[in-house]
């Protein structure tokens, strides 16, 4: 399939690509050695009282504008970062794997793929809304992550209802084949135990 055309294809590349992107960890919660060391030294060579103040003051409104935005720290690398990556990948996985399956020959393959995809995308707006609480991400950027999310899930329902119903007629199909087949075998095996009794 054209690349502009597999939409969901996108849609699922474009969130895994977004969850890599808001989930880079910053720094966890303490002071760097290295900026306790300026300070010290700005307060040695302060020559008054008021120096030292405004470089305390000056400190201080530093480090509380680096906490401006919300963001994961280190310490979740192999926590929740790690699941929602994963979770992300898992859908683009699955996605994808449910579009190479050939539909026609393995439409049971195709669902259950489908179905994984839904399930990875519940799970990932849990994650997310855990983020949240947390405190790792901010309300807006929460909306156009889960905006993201369910973008990917209602096409995989909409992908989901459309191939039951295509999987129902394919197995319909089948199954007549098959009484087909076993009629005719039936037949034969009839006709050949005839023709023998006639020969007796």
């Amino acid at each position: 399939m054209a690349e502009k055309e597999y939409v969901l294809g996108n849609k699922a590349k474009d969130l895994y690509q977004y969850t890599r992107q808001v989930t880079k960890p910053g720094a966890d919660e303490k002071v760097d050695v290295r900026d306790v060391a300026t300070v010290m030294r700005k307060m040695a060579t302060a020559g008054t009282l008021e120096e030292m103040r405004a470089t305390l003051t000056a400190t201080a409104e530093r480090l509380e504008k680096k906490r401006k935005r919300p963001y994961f720290p280190k310490s979740e690398s192999f926590g929740m970062i790690k699941d929602l990556r994963d979770a992300a990948r898992a859908i683009l996985r699955g996605v994808f794997a449910a579009n190479e399956t050939r539909f026609n020959d393995h439409p049971e393959d195709r669902l259950r793929e489908i179905k994984a995809v839904i399930d990875e995308c519940g799970l990932m707006l849990q994650l997310v809304e855990l983020a949240h609480d947390l405190g790792y991400t901010d309300a807006k950027r929460m909306g156009t992550w889960t905006k993201r999310i369910l973008d990917v899930k209602y096409m995989c329902l909409a992908w989901l209802k459309k191939d039951t119903e295509r999987a129902k007629a394919i197995l319909a199909s089948r199954q007549r084949t098959d009484c087909d087949t076993m009629v005719k075998l039936v037949r034969e095996i009839l006709a050949a135990e005839g023709r023998q009794q006639m020969r007796i």
